[in-house]
């Protein structure tokens, strides 16, 4: 057991082993860049903007570390791990009620797998000792490696010979969209776009991990600023409230058409038009702030 661990703590954090399919694994594979800024979030970061677009607008060169599912937890640790190896001067954060609600809004907001192999890194044994309580005991100290086989189907040698096998794979999308999500021109019709409300009140477990990030920005000194991506039929007056004890500067989308059933697939997601539209406006806001505030 110990001897298979020790060989997953050192190929499951080889960069050239990692599945480059997978978004999270992808940022993870990253090392040597240097970027003027980062978009990081969940599904709404990763599919809000066209990053070639984006740069175009700008001037500026960005990476989007964003994923499905990523719950703020997912977003701190791979913002660490990320600037182990990377460089960035600016970060844009996407927040919203549902990320600051990760637990009722997300069917999994936190991929506890993905970080296994980076066990001997502070905050990611923090983390999961945190999220998996049966983790802080003698025995983990005494040999972390057992923490595999909690996870068995993740470094299962089957899972070796694939990863292995993955090193023929050259390309990716999402390098050649700079992180971003590919978009088809097609939306749904206004009556499939269902409406929802989300929470009114930030949990506090999110709250936290959303000071954590502001924090370990900060103390690496990449200037910071918040956004929420368009949702259908929804002003988010609730997020503008709970984000006055944050003093960041913070961008709504409240040029954005969001009645206009044409720039969405659904109530939190955008379609291409969608995403070149608020990739525009965004442009414009960013560079308003960055001359403003810093």
């Amino acid at each position: 057991m110990i001897g298979y661990g020790s060989f997953c703590d050192y190929f499951f954090t080889q960069k050239r082993f990692l599945d480059k399919t997978e978004k999270k694994q992808w940022v993870l594979s990253l090392e040597g860049g240097a970027y003027e800024y980062a978009v990081l979030g969940s599904s709404r970061a990763f599919g809000a903007f066209d990053m070639n677009l984006l740069d175009s607008l700008t001037g500026w060169n960005g990476i989007n570390l964003g994923a499905n599912g990523s719950g703020f937890k997912d977003n701190f640790l791979i913002l660490d791990l990320f600037l182990k190896s990377n460089s960035i001067k600016k970060l844009f954060l996407q927040v919203d009620m549902a990320s600051l609600n990760s637990d009722v809004a997300f069917s999994n907001e936190f991929h506890a797998f993905t970080f296994f192999p980076y066990w001997e890194n502070e905050n990611v044994r923090n983390v999961l000792i945190e999220e998996i309580p049966l983790l802080d005991n003698i025995g983990t100290k005494l040999f972390p490696q057992w923490r595999y086989f909690y996870f068995n189907k993740y470094y299962s040698p089957k899972e070796v010979l694939r990863k292995i096998r993955l090193i023929e794979v050259q390309e990716n999308p999402f390098s050649i969209l700079k992180g971003g999500a590919f978009r088809n021109g097609e939306n749904i019709e206004e009556s499939q776009i269902g409406i929802s409300e989300l929470p009114g009140v930030a949990d506090s477990v999110d709250w936290n991990y959303l000071k954590k990030i502001i924090h370990l920005a900060t103390i690496e000194g990449v200037e910071i600023v918040l956004f929420s991506a368009p949702r259908f039929f929804d002003s988010q007056e609730d997020l503008k409230n709970t984000l006055k004890q944050i003093d960041i500067p913070m961008l709504y989308p409240d040029e954005f058409p969001i009645l206009n059933k044409a720039y969405f697939i659904d109530q939190g997601h955008l379609s291409k038009r969608g995403v070149d539209l608020f990739t525009i406006k965004f442009s414009k806001r960013v560079k308003e702030i960055w001359l403003s505030n810093f």
